[in-house]
């Protein structure tokens, strides 16, 4: 099955947060760069922040199966023994429509960066590309600890939308064509990536 990486496109809101340089406030662009020398990290115990993610782009009319939230941080500071967090996916209406992932999961003692990505979670009923692209993220560190973010993303699992089918060709009806360019109806599969049956 193919799959589309949505990253964080644009911040919601932010508790206590500082970048790599130990200033500033919270930043998406931190967090969704593919490098794990810029990040953020909370100040603070028990922080939230809540992003965006980026459109599905192109994906209309797709089945989309499941996703998995896939994070790389470390624990930071003084702050409790390892580095935890919980991860709500929802979207416009409910901070978690399409589930959460507890603390257990993301919790790392590392000080140097930890990929971890979450068991999948499969989408529920009919859920459309306008629904997907309305994804958001709620992050929240959690047990007190300090956590430096350097990546988040979600990968999305989908089936492509069928293609058309062509049953004429110059409005010539499918059955009415025995060869193409000397090519026999039964051996054509498609044309153009259209689909000839």
């Amino acid at each position: 099955m193919p799959t589309v990486v949505l990253r964080p496109s644009s911040e919601i809101s932010s508790g206590n947060f500082a970048d790599e340089a130990g200033s500033g406030s919270f930043s998406h662009a931190k967090i969704n760069d593919s490098d794990n020398s810029t990040y953020v990290f909370n100040t603070a115990g028990n922080q939230s922040f809540a992003v965006h993610l980026d459109d599905t782009s192109g994906l209309s009319g797709a089945t989309f199966n499941n996703f998995v939230v896939t994070a790389i941080f470390q624990k930071h500071g003084g702050r409790g023994a390892d580095g935890t967090f919980r991860v709500d996916i929802g979207d416009g209406s409910s901070v978690d429509t399409f589930g959460a992932i507890n603390d257990t999961v993301f919790d790392t003692s590392n000080t140097s960066a930890t990929t971890i990505s979450a068991t999948a979670i499969n989408f529920g009923g009919s859920v459309s590309d306008s629904d997907v692209d309305d994804m958001r993220l709620l992050v929240t560190t959690t047990d007190n600890t300090q956590v430096r973010f350097f990546e988040l993303f979600v990968t999305i699992d989908y089936t492509a939308a069928a293609s058309a089918t062509v049953h004429s060709v110059n409005t010539v009806a499918e059955a009415n064509i025995a060869t193409i360019k000397g090519v026999a109806h039964a051996s054509i599969g498609e044309i153009n990536t259209v689909t000839f049956d």
